[in-house]
């Protein structure tokens, strides 16, 4: 006959979630909503994204006006 005691073990549930974030002021202000408690601890892993313009600079050389105009022209796009 066993007489220790039952004990019973509940897991945790963990949500891993990606979403988009801003930083803003100090502050990291999520794009879309969390399904999380006020107050609850959660843990961050930030991943910058690159900014295509920046990081694009430079490798065209061309006049300012010139891509000014097709970056708002509907002459330069694709008939997909």
């Amino acid at each position: 006959m066993d007489h220790h005691p039952k004990i019973e073990v509940k897991r945790s549930q963990v949500m891993h979630k990606t979403i988009d974030a801003i930083y803003e002021n100090g502050v990291i202000k999520p794009l879309g909503r969390l399904d999380i408690s006020e107050s609850q601890k959660i843990k961050i892993t930030v991943e910058t994204t690159e900014n295509i313009v920046a990081s694009t600079k430079a490798i065209i050389k061309a006049d300012p006006d010139v891509v000014r105009h097709v970056a708002v022209s509907d002459e330069y796009l694709y008939d997909l």
